[in-house]
Order: C-alpha cells, then sequence, then structure tokens
C-alpha cells in the first residue's frame, strides 16, 4: 500500500511537471513526459561501468528500474550516499546525482567495509 501511496505521488509530481513543461515549451505532453523519466534513471558512472566490465558482470533493465526505485526511496528519505546489495553485487549510489558512483562483486570485497555511506538497502 505504502508503494502505491507514493508512486500515486511521484506520479502526480511528474504530471504536473509535464504539464508546466507543455506550457512553457510548446512540447507535447508525451515528449516531456519522456524527458523527464529519463532523467528519473540512475546512471552508471564510468568507474561503474568499468568495474563491472572488469568483472564481467551486466546488469538487466530490470535490475535498474529496481535501483531506480531505490533511489527514489532512499531521496525521500533524505540519503546522499547509499550501499545498494544485488544479489552478490554492491553498489555504491549518489543519491542525489542518482548515479552508480561504483560496483564491487562479492569475490572482490576484501575488507567488506564501505564508507562514506549513509543507508543501505538490500534490492
Amino acid at each position: 500500500m505504502v508503494n502505491k501511496v507514493s508512486n500515486i505521488t511521484l506520479n502526480n509530481s511528474i504530471s504536473q511537471k509535464v504539464k508546466n513543461a507543455n506550457l512553457n515549451t510548446g512540447k507535447s505532453f508525451a515528449e516531456v513526459l519522456d524527458e523527464n523519466q529519463r532523467n528519473m534513471e540512475v546512471k552508471l558512472s564510468a568507474h561503474a561501468q568499468e568495474r563491472l566490465k572488469q568483472q564481467n558482470i551486466t546488469i538487466s533493465q530490470q535490475d535498474m528500474n529496481r535501483i531506480t526505485e531505490a533511489t527514489q526511496m532512499a531521496q525521500k528519505k533524505g540519503s546522499k550516499e547509499s550501499l545498494m546489495i544485488l544479489r552478490d553485487l554492491a553498489l555504491v549510489v549518489n543519491i542525489s546525482n542518482r548515479t552508480v558512483i561504483t560496483a564491487v562483486d562479492k569475490s572482490r570485497q576484501k575488507d567488506r567495509i564501505f564508507t562514506n555511506i549513509d543507508s543501505t538497502i538490500i534490492l
């Protein structure tokens, strides 16, 4: 029930932004909505992409959607840097920039200590 309420609030917020942007830019509703949704998606930093490539790990679109949802929840709670655990993969996500800044698989988690985070999310 909480997810439905938060999704409704988020969707209403997006709809209002889209309506306002539509009035100001002359773009179609669909164009503005698509642009806003792309801006909400989580990105992978160059460092995270390199780490994933080195470790021969791919993240599916479904996993990216889960990371994006978790980022939205963490942002609502006031988090700035979050450790997200996805199966055997640890991701450090900068919440305000909506960017995965590093990725470490289980075999490379030597010390198993992550610093400079203020929240942990298990996906």
